[in-house]
């Protein structure tokens, strides 16, 4: 079977990157680094919601744009390929399709599309972007629960990767919003999914990265790029990349339709993307001679997201593992 992207899809994609590259350089990452989070981010979320990209999943009757998971994959990796630092996933891909599931009865759907909300998922009890959030997605005893800001307890928790603001949310009181709202397989699901087509964009960077490091880093008077073992490295690295992306693409496509495979889909592209960008960062790592784990490379703000993600939303072990258990292994 063909498949191929169609020019509306690839002009939206075009379109958000262009503005990520202008309004999320590396200079505002590192800045996000030494915050220890995303605020100075916050204008951003206000762009991206101008282009919709928010509201993607939402119908037009709702203020959305009705574009489909696989116009939404193709954003999220582009938002990892600059180590954006903000929930987009979280608010985009899980949170707007979750309230419009529940019917909405909190008033809250239009907020989120517009960019004036922004919300955040737990695994576990630990959030990302959590000094950002308004909303946060908890799961507790009776199913998951969209509690606002005035009705948690927020812990700050240190993690590898600084720009994400993560912090442990407990819930205060009772839920000020969208109680008793099932956190299923619906939520899990577009959140690995979400998140491998994020590992897609920051393992594709990293390769790219190194690729520019080994044509200037010179031993022996040539560039360590000319020497076969690197080169070798980068094209395995390369092809992992390659081989992973299109379990997404078809994922997406799969959640789209409802298709019975979804389920099946899903965990084969988080572990395949896990795989890949876990690979990348180390042919990374070890290409710029172990130094890209230090502050002064910008590969350590790729390198260390990517740790994050592909241990969140079930670990590639676990995905593999759901896969057996579909197919009866």
């Amino acid at each position: 079977m063909y498949f191929g992207f169609d020019d509306d899809q690839l002009a939206v994609r075009d379109t958000v990157g262009a503005l990520l590259d202008d309004r999320c350089p590396l200079a505002a990452v590192e800045q996000a680094w030494e915050e220890g989070g995303s605020t100075s981010l916050r204008g951003v979320w206000g762009e991206l919601a101008a282009l919709g990209v928010q509201g993607l999943l939402a119908p037009e009757s709702s203020g959305g744009s009705g574009l489909g998971d696989v116009t939404l994959a193709l954003i999220l990796a582009e938002t990892g390929r600059v180590a954006l630092p903000l929930p987009i996933m979280e608010t985009a891909a899980v949170g707007v399709p979750m309230v419009m599931a529940a019917g909405d009865p909190d008033g809250v759907l239009a907020q989120l599309i517009d960019g004036s909300l922004v919300l955040t998922v737990a695994t576990g009890s630990l959030c990302p972007a959590a000094t950002l959030a308004d909303l946060f997605i908890i799961d507790g005893p009776s199913g998951a629960v969209l509690y606002r800001r005035d009705s948690v307890d927020v812990e700050p928790v240190a993690s590898v990767d600084r720009t994400r603001d993560l912090a442990r949310v407990r819930p205060r009181s009772g839920p000020s919003a969208g109680s008793g709202t099932p956190l299923n397989g619906f939520a899990f699901d577009r959140a690995a999914l979400a998140t491998a087509a994020q590992l897609i964009g920051l393992g594709r960077e990293m390769v790219r990265m190194t690729v520019e490091h080994v044509k200037q880093r010179r031993q022996f008077s040539v560039p360590i790029g000319s020497f076969q073992a690197v080169k070798h490295h980068l094209a395995d690295a390369t092809l992992r990349m390659e081989f992973a992306a299109p379990t997404v693409w078809a994922a997406s496509l799969a959640l789209s339709e409802a298709s019975e495979e979804q389920t099946r889909s899903i965990s084969l592209a988080k572990a395949t993307a896990s795989d890949a960008a876990y690979a990348a960062g180390r042919v990374a790592l070890q290409c710029h001679g172990a130094m890209g784990y230090t502050d002064e490379y910008r590969l350590h703000l790729w390198m260390k997201r990517a740790w994050c993600l592909a241990a969140a939303h079930g670990s590639a072990a676990w995905h593999r593992d759901r896969i057996g258990r579909e197919l009866g292994l």
